[in-house]
């Protein structure tokens, strides 16, 4: 699983580095430094981070005001910040929770009280950990790539079912994404053994291309219906009808690319196994 990456923003370089030096040794984290509020916006902008530690007095943006133009930029703005303060300004601790932040860690920290404090904020911020399955290395490499420069989300990869099986017994999957290239037997094969384990048998699965996967990423996060969209009906249907005489059902990997929800994976899962000569019941 990916380290979690802490962004500590502070005028003083001190403090930067005493931060960086006891969240990095004590806690299973990257650090990243930024001198002041612009800096610290901009690493936002080009970072995926976890976590901002944000001091108040800072003198070109303060900590309010780089909050403010944190939360009202929607790239980053749902960042979990907390606040480093030493002036108990109850007006700043107000205009805070104003923006969403609760949480402070007093000036001077304590290297005990930072390291707690740090530690149980990170262990409330659910990450999605991602598993990318295909036997094409430079596929794979480039939607492992796509996923993080897009997504806040950790993505581990196989480049087979036994490796996938593996991997989904010593992580925390939260979704399995199939390259649409790769054998679609190994894809029904990878099902058939989540299916079985009740552990896993709730774990999207989806199929698709490196050219489709920000599109299915992003048409994941809409709450699942029962109803499958409109263009994996019609796809289905295809195939659930007798075939034209003279014309072919569409490939099966084809099918797999408009599968996006758990609803639909469903549906295919029984049409297809009936399709190709066998029943595989899936509980999704």
């Amino acid at each position: 699983m990916r380290k979690k990456t802490v962004l500590v923003i502070d005028d003083d370089e001190m403090n930067l580095q005493i931060a960086k030096m006891i969240l990095e040794r004590k806690l299973p984290c990257e650090v990243i430094c930024a001198a002041g509020g612009v800096e610290g916006i901009e690493v936002l902008r080009n970072r995926r981070v976890n976590l901002v530690l944000l001091d108040v007095l800072m003198p070109d943006l303060d900590g309010i005001e780089t909050l403010q133009q944190i939360r009202d930029d929607t790239t980053i703005k749902d960042v979990p910040v907390m606040m480093l303060t030493a002036s108990g300004d109850m007006e700043n601790v107000k205009h805070a929770a104003e923006l969403g932040v609760e949480d402070y860690i007093k000036k001077p920290f304590m290297p005990a009280d930072l390291i707690k404090r740090v530690e149980k904020k990170l262990s409330e911020i659910h990450t999605e950990e991602i598993l990318l399955l295909g036997d094409d290395a430079d596929e794979l490499a480039a939607m492992k790539q796509i996923v993080e420069e897009n997504f806040p989300h950790d993505v581990t990869t196989a480049a087979t079912v036994d490796d996938a099986t593996k991997i989904l017994g010593a992580e925390t999957v939260t979704l399995v994404i199939a390259c649409a290239g790769m054998k679609f037997i190994d894809g029904f094969r990878l099902l058939n053994f989540m299916a079985a384990d009740e552990k896993f048998s709730a774990v999207p699965f989806a199929a698709t291309t490196a050219d489709n996967l920000l599109d299915l990423l992003d048409k994941l996060n809409p709450p699942i219906t029962e109803d499958p969209p409109p263009e994996v009906e019609k796809t289905l249907a295809q195939i659930e009808s007798p075939a034209v005489e003279g014309t072919q059902p569409p490939h099966v990997e084809e099918i797999a690319e408009s599968v996006v929800t758990r609803a639909d994976k469903k549906k295919l899962a029984h049409v297809v196994t009936n399709f190709i000569g066998y029943e595989l019941d899936l509980k999704i």
